[in-house]
């Protein structure tokens, strides 16, 4: 099979990116670049120079809706995957892929569908009660380190106490049996979309936990911002969000952190 390389992988990702926002456009569904991507959208007017992926966030109602409806309309070159229709899927978001690739992620079970992607994260409501919003991030959270380990290939690289590995094999002894494993998905998403029309929202299954709360009206507006060329659609109140995420975000990190998250190997479908 034929390789591609990192700068063509970023290549399909913009034009996935494009593709889903165009889509949205055409059935009203709110979007906002998010998490990093926001960040180069603001700081470099493109990707991160060491980053390697995309992410949108979408209100939980508008990100429903994708999930349905993106797949019956789109060109087949572009797939929709997620836990609720794609069998060996493990994430609680959703990925679209290009269809006419092939993506091994490194140290990460193997998904059979999955080829150069872009995350697409639900941004859902919490309780305006602060204690009450702790309870589901703890539980979340509970329920989030099932799943990290369950995505792992091999355990053993990535835990050094025997005693850990131990447990956690036997917790996925439990997990793994039939249809265990969607339930928890199913139960994650269940928790974190109990509440409506508050003016707390997070983006609960990103990778910053109690970062992601904040206040409603941080996206209660878009304006746009550009990324690689083009326009997409971005929170009103990103400085604030990107405060929040990074502190000073318009400064650079020290040499040392100006490295890519992913390692992963992407061919070409023969």
């Amino acid at each position: 099979m034929e390789s591609i390389d990192i700068q063509k992988q970023k290549e399909i990702q913009v034009e996935i990116l494009k593709e889903v926002r165009n889509f949205c456009d055409e059935h009203n569904l709110t979007y906002f670049l998010g998490g990093g991507t926001l960040l180069g959208a603001i700081r470099h007017k493109g990707y991160i120079p060491w980053d390697d992926d995309i992410d949108i966030m979408m209100p939980r109602a508008d990100y429903e809706k994708l999930l349905t409806e993106f797949n019956e309309t789109c060109n087949n070159q572009y797939k929709l995957i997620s836990y609720k229709n794609t069998e060996d899927y493990y994430y609680i978001f959703a990925k679209v892929v290009n269809t006419q690739t092939i993506l091994v992620e490194d140290n990460y079970k193997k998904i059979k569908d999955l080829g150069i992607y872009i995350d697409i994260f639900p941004i859902d409501y919490l309780p305006d009660d602060e204690n009450e919003t702790k309870k589901i991030m703890k539980q979340y959270r509970k329920m989030h380190k099932i799943t990290s380990m369950y995505s792992v290939d091999k355990l053993e690289e990535v835990t050094k106490s025997k005693s850990k590995l131990i447990m956690k094999k036997l917790i996925l002894s439990v997990v793994n049996k039939k249809d265990r494993y969607k339930n928890l998905l199913q139960k994650m998403d269940n928790l974190a979309s109990s509440y409506k029309d508050t003016n707390t929202v997070a983006c609960v299954s990103g990778r910053y936990f109690e970062k992601e709360i904040m206040p409603s009206t941080y996206i209660a507006e878009t304006i746009y911002a550009d990324f690689e060329g083009e326009k997409y659609k971005i929170p009103a109140g990103y400085d604030a969000y990107l405060t929040k995420h990074y502190g000073n975000y318009m400064e650079l990190p020290p040499e040392e952190k100006r490295t890519k998250e992913h390692h992963n190997e992407a061919y070409w479908k023969k």
